[in-house]
């Protein structure tokens, strides 16, 4: 799909969802792209800072063993449930239901459910979030016990939390358990760092994991030194994201809105990159990574799938970039333990889809060819395979990175190699 007409189709998917309040939205034009993209290009030329994930992360110092985790495709987050004590205007979901705890669209209501599934997907990192996991403390435990118990000493386990219930019991109870990291939320405590030095006498990694809030700017620059003292390692920086949930208070803020696979705060993306560019024009010891929606949307999806696509590849198949499974043009796929081959799979061809993708569920749908993976004697999850077609007029191959590092953005999509670079402003 050329880029025109990719942009048509996200433009057109962002009205569906926002319904009436679509035309009120302050969306970018193209005067204000064109100078947001020479901002950002000016402030990625800045000295110092460390491109990775094929342009979709940038940095100054090294990433939190977390993030290497989930660079590395090897990261498993669990909700723990769907309520938080928080107040934060920019959350995008109400947070506010008593959900068991979900990995994906799996309910794990037992710990050593999620543990084995950990172990026998081969997860490298596992972490716990929320809603607030210290709203039920014991239950948190429980998932971080289970998880080193069965897991091993390698597998790298941290925590979310907002801060406002830590206590030192529970900080040393969570490092007794197997806590290798635990990330802070300060702008849900108005920029409160009391309980980082508590923190990071205790638990291995403290790491600080807010939102770049473009009218915080000039608080979250002078909060840098504070940060190292209070004995921070690692500041990660996301961007803004709207949401039928939070427009309402976003929308009351001079935000300027691009579109996307989701509609995201421009100011925001400029805010967390001119951080980072302070931060290595300073050689500040505090790490920080700005985690931009992008590096989210195509990373940790290809993570998904080929975490989980690798457990159905037959008759020469492989796994792509991606993590979409290529069939063979002149294979005809089995239904993998399905009584009927779905529509999609029963013929290949030009006409027909050549890649398959592959989801984790509780239950297995007859809609789709699957496998079953007995976790416990009475605890099972399902692969499906759901056909994938790739986007009309993808380029061939991902476009070439410039001397230092950095990739044009690019709408671009494919089933074989992810997408690099930052996001199109449009």
């Amino acid at each position: 799909m050329n880029e025109e007409r990719t942009r048509e189709r996200l433009i057109e998917a962002n009205a569906r969802e926002y319904g009436p309040i679509f035309n009120y939205i302050n969306w970018i034009d193209e005067d204000r792209a064109r100078a947001a993209t020479q901002e950002r290009t000016r402030l990625l030329q800045s000295p110092g800072l460390a491109v990775s994930c094929l342009g979709t992360k940038i940095h100054h110092g090294p990433l939190s063993p977390g993030c290497l985790q989930c660079a590395g495709m090897a990261w498993s987050c669990l909700f723990i449930s769907g309520r938080c004590n928080g107040r934060c205007f920019y959350c995008p979901t109400p947070q506010n239901t008593d959900d068991p705890p979900m990995s994906g669209s799996v309910p794990f209501h037992r710990a050593q459910d999620y543990a084995d599934l950990v172990r026998f997907f081969g997860f490298g990192g596992a972490s716990i979030s929320g809603g607030e996991p210290l709203l039920d403390f014991e239950k948190s435990l429980t998932y971080v016990q289970a998880l080193r118990r069965t897991c091993g000493p390698d597998l790298h386990i941290w925590l979310y939390t907002n801060g406002i219930l830590v206590t030192e019991d529970k900080l040393r109870r969570l490092a007794d358990a197997g806590l290798n990291e635990i990330r802070f939320d300060i702008g849900a405590t108005d920029y409160n760092l009391k309980f980082l030095p508590l923190a990071a006498g205790i638990v291995p990694t403290v790491t600080v994991e807010i939102p770049a809030v473009p009218e915080e700017a000039t608080r979250l620059r002078l909060l840098l030194p504070d940060l190292c003292a209070a004995g921070v390692s690692h500041l990660n920086l996301h961007q803004l994201r709207l949401t039928p949930h939070n427009a309402r208070y976003l929308l009351e803020r001079e935000y300027t809105y691009v579109h996307g696979p989701k509609v995201t705060v421009l100011e925001s993306e400029l805010c967390a990159l001119a951080l980072v560019a302070h931060a290595a024009g300073c050689k500040l010891p505090l790490a920080v990574n700005y985690c931009s929606f992008v590096y989210k949307h195509r990373f940790q999806a290809a993570a998904s799938r080929k975490r989980f696509g690798g457990q159905l590849l037959e008759n020469g198949e492989s796994l792509t970039g991606t993590g979409h499974i290529h069939l063979p043009h002149a294979a005809l796929p089995a239904a993998h333990d399905h009584p009927a081959k779905p529509s999609g799979f029963t013929a290949v061809g030009p006409e027909h889809p050549t890649y398959a993708a592959a989801f984790l569920r509780p239950q297995a749908s007859p809609e789709f060819p699957y496998r079953e993976i007995p976790l416990a004697a009475d605890f099972s999850v399902f692969l499906e395979r759901h056909p994938a077609r790739p986007s009309e007029g993808a380029a061939a191959q991902a476009p070439a990175q410039d001397p230092s590092g950095i990739y044009p953005p690019s709408l671009d999509e494919s089933c074989e190699w992810i997408t690099p670079g930052l996001g199109v402003y449009f």
